[in-house]
């Protein structure tokens, strides 16, 4: 039987809304697909450890075994904590690397990108994750970090001898996959405008919605879609349809949740993407799979987005704001030589980025570790 390597995160298949045969739509979630796929090309077997909001549970997605670990009513690090001491063998850290976690010494861990940007968060709770990252540095034999940004906070407030202790890997995309061929011919008088994201606060959903009022208002020829999974019964996503089903354009607004396989459908039919974080972003998989599809890109120029998109050359960078998003998007509505020039560009840029890259890499690391 193949050796197992564990991986603990907080979220894996959907323990959101209860359907834990299927995984999450999210970027995380991703992440441990792809690298659930590397373990399993070096003969390793890949068990999932994950938080659960419905009860424990024991699933198998094709070859990754998952666990679900019940934390209703209990604080998220005991149980985490419980999770690492309870599994044997070697161990990859996916989550919380933020938090007061017990690692197992000389354990891998990965940092998704800084999530404690929120400029409304207070100065204690920020100083409190420093401590909390230096004592991870301490127990951890290495840390993969998916954008340059956790790097300078490491160099900045902590201490630690090895320079290759933070492995700086950004996310990645699969420019064989996510390709601008076979666009979709559509009228060419029309912009159809991409939300690729998860409908939550630090993704922008709020900012987004208030552009695309004006936008929708000052464009006849605009139809927006929103991309992304929710979590029902939450009162953003019940903000959020009443938006949907009270909006006087209605009739040009979309929503639709991809499955992994179905979302290089999306990109291929829009015209322009926005991907507008307010906080806690790493190198977003959204930003490069539209950048691979040679869609123009107006992002916010917040954590790893810094690391992908160059302002005026690949896509527009901007602050997350309601102002700032709005005039990025029309600027890129009244200019088609600009999307014309931008896409192109974002097709080079992805190649950069390219998934066989990242997991030539990983394989680098995990042979490193697993010796």
């Amino acid at each position: 039987m193949a050796r197992e390597i564990g991986i603990l995160t907080h979220s894996f298949v959907d323990a959101y809304n209860g359907q834990t045969d299927k995984i999450y739509g999210g970027g995380l979630e991703r992440y441990l697909y792809d690298l659930a796929e590397t373990i399993c090309e070096m003969g390793w077997r890949p068990v999932v450890h994950q938080l659960s909001q419905c009860g424990t549970f024991r699933k198998q997605i094709e070859e990754i075994e998952v666990i679900g670990h019940d934390y209703r009513d209990q604080d998220m690090v005991t149980v985490f904590n419980r999770m690492g001491a309870e599994v044997e063998g070697k161990l990859i850290y996916a989550s919380f690397i933020w938090h007061p976690i017990q690692y197992k010494k000389g354990s891998l861990a990965i940092c998704h990108g800084i999530n404690w940007d929120n400029p409304a968060l207070s100065t204690e709770h920020k100083a409190d994750v420093a401590k909390n990252i230096q004592s991870a540095i301490r127990q951890l034999k290495r840390i993969v970090s998916v954008d340059s940004h956790f790097l300078t906070f490491c160099r900045s407030v902590c201490t630690f001898q090895d320079p290759e202790q933070i492995v700086l890997l950004p996310n990645a995309v699969d420019t064989q996959e996510f390709t601008p061929e076979e666009k979709i011919q559509k009228d060419s008088n029309g912009i159809h405008i991409l939300y690729p994201r998860r409908i939550s606060i630090e993704r922008g959903i709020v900012p987004m919605m208030l552009a695309a009022d004006r936008i929708l208002a000052a464009y006849p020829q605009v139809t927006i879609e929103f991309a992304g999974e929710l979590i029902e019964d939450s009162l953003l996503t019940k903000t959020f349809r009443l938006w949907l089903d009270a909006h006087p354009h209605r009739d040009r607004i979309h929503y639709q949740a991809y499955t992994f396989g179905q979302m290089v459908h999306a990109y291929r039919r829009a015209d322009i993407a926005v991907i507008p974080t307010i906080f806690s972003e790493g190198t977003s998989y959204s930003c490069l799979e539209a950048l691979s599809c040679g869609v123009p890109v107006v992002s916010a120029n917040v954590g790893g987005l810094n690391d992908l998109i160059l302002d005026g050359y690949n896509g527009l960078l901007v602050a997350p704001t309601e102002n700032h998003l709005f005039e990025a998007i029309r600027t890129l509505i009244e200019d088609l030589e600009m999307r014309r020039q931008i896409g192109a560009n974002a097709r080079a840029t992805a190649k950069a980025f390219d998934k066989r890259i990242w997991k030539a890499k990983w394989n680098q690391i995990l042979s490193d570790y697993l010796a």
